[in-house]
């Protein structure tokens, strides 16, 4: 008998995880056949490989072990993608984990659109620091009022700048991904943002499951996405918002479905906020012209587009020059790491840690 079609691919992006790697793992094992996890070692130097190996063995049918020569988070979603058989494709840290009844959700959902399914699903994820405690849900239920529906982008309400499509609350049908042309930059960080815009630029439909899917941990020592190093990586963030801007023309999308476009729009506009941020708040020569050569560069390119993010609110507060602009930049940072806790330094996370084991 043929064997059925997977319904989800996750791709498990791993280096140096063996300590943690089983949280991501044990998390799986209840999607059983119905899903396949390929676990991309990317060149580790501990035993994050025979951690995955032993998954294969004890569930051959789910979980398959992947070894390549290191090319960075990118490039394992890459060689993922190369693999994938499922009909949607997921990406799950190697520190974080999915909720078991939250997946199950998703999966009746998938089996119940086997055939028509859309292009994009939007599942809310939680905050969860360090494996202690739950800090904060993501969720779409302002913005999306027809939940576990096929809808259109005209379904999907404005987007407040606190809210936006991530990595751990978005799942492209593989077709999707792959009609898009999307190549994922290696060697690099943070381009998980340009690899949820490329398949939004050819999505016709989505639908919003209001289910906890994604456990996103913070915390840890060494993640991205800590301040001392976030910020001289200034470099990586001006970088992706070129592959943004090149990837697609916002400005022709708007001429057949403004709906999308104001989707786009708002993904690509916060994108350009977060590199002037960063770029400003690194606060030297290099960073300031760095960003501000790539903005001329593309208003060369193709005016119509640099203009309409520029007009965005947040990037007309964040270019505000002289100190002004960059007491401007580090309350924005500073409200941002209130609102959405992915950032945290040593001293907040030692007291939130505190806090939570009492």
């Amino acid at each position: 008998m043929e064997n059925k079609r997977k319904l989800i691919t996750f791709c498990v992006p791993s280096y140096n995880s063996a300590p943690f790697l089983h949280y991501a793992l044990d998390s799986l094992i209840g999607g059983g056949d119905e899903i396949e996890v390929l676990i991309i070692d990317d060149g580790s130097k501990d035993s994050t490989l025979e951690v995955a190996k032993k998954y294969e063995e004890a569930y051959p049918n789910t979980f398959k072990a992947v070894h390549q020569e290191n090319a960075g988070h990118g490039g394992a979603i890459n060689k993922a993608l190369s693999l994938a058989t499922g009909i949607y494709f997921k990406v799950l840290d190697s520190d974080d984990w999915v909720d078991q009844s939250a997946l199950n959700e998703v999966l009746s959902f998938i089996k119940k659109h086997e055939e028509n399914g859309p292009d994009l699903i939007l599942a809310d994820y939680v905050y969860y620091l360090e494996h202690v405690k739950p800090m904060k849900r993501i969720s779409f239920n302002l913005v999306i009022k027809k939940p576990r529906q096929i809808i259109t982008f005209k379904d999907v309400k404005k987007m407040p700048l606190t809210e936006n499509v991530t990595l751990h609350s978005a799942m492209y049908k593989l077709e999707t991904i792959k009609k898009s042309g999307i190549v994922l930059p290696e060697h690099c960080f943070y381009e998980d943002n340009y690899f949820v815009y490329g398949p939004m630029c050819v999505s016709e439909n989505l639908a919003y499951i209001p289910v906890p899917l994604y456990q996103y941990q913070i915390g840890r020592e060494g993640q991205s996405m800590q301040p001392k190093t976030l910020f001289p990586r200034y470099q990586m963030f001006v970088d992706h918002c070129q592959r943004f801007f090149d990837f697609c023309d916002i400005m022709e999308v708007r001429k057949k479905d403004k709906a999308k476009y104001r989707f786009l729009y708002h993904h690509l506009t916060l994108a350009y906020s977060m590199m002037v941020l960063i770029s400003r708040l690194h606060n030297t020569p290099e960073s300031i012209k760095a960003y501000k050569d790539m903005l001329k560069r593309n208003k060369m390119k193709n005016k119509k587009q640099h203009r309409a993010i520029f007009r965005s609110f947040s990037m007309f507060g964040l270019n505000v020059p002289g100190k002004l602009g960059y007491s401007l930049c580090k309350s924005s940072f500073n409200i941002t790491n209130q609102i959405v806790p992915c950032s945290l330094s040593d001293k907040q996370k030692q007291k939130k840690v505190a806090k939570a084991t009492k």
